[in-house]
């Protein structure tokens, strides 16, 4: 069955003219649930792993630039005010 999957959408994305594989499809899906904000528990279950979410964060989410700017932000806002000085 899995190899079914797998023919029929390597067909319709040589129809369709994409380069891609089924298992590029399965990386980019946990990385746009998970940058959406999806907790990697609910992800990694999706994905049938265990553990808690340690697999799918690390093997299948890339790095986003978005998301790094956005932590990036939240640690400043966070960060206490700077003592005035006389």
């Amino acid at each position: 069955m899995p190899d079914t999957a797998t023919q029929r959408f390597d067909r319709l994305a040589k129809r369709l003219g994409i380069d891609s594989h089924l298992h590029q499809l399965r990386h980019y899906s946990t990385t746009e649930l998970i940058t959406s904000g999806v907790d990697p528990s609910t992800v990694g279950g999706r994905l049938g792993h265990s553990g808690g979410g340690t697999t799918t964060l690390r093997i299948y989410t890339a790095w986003v630039s978005e998301v790094d700017q956005r932590a990036a932000s939240t640690l400043s806002a966070r960060m206490p005010k700077r003592p005035q000085t006389s």
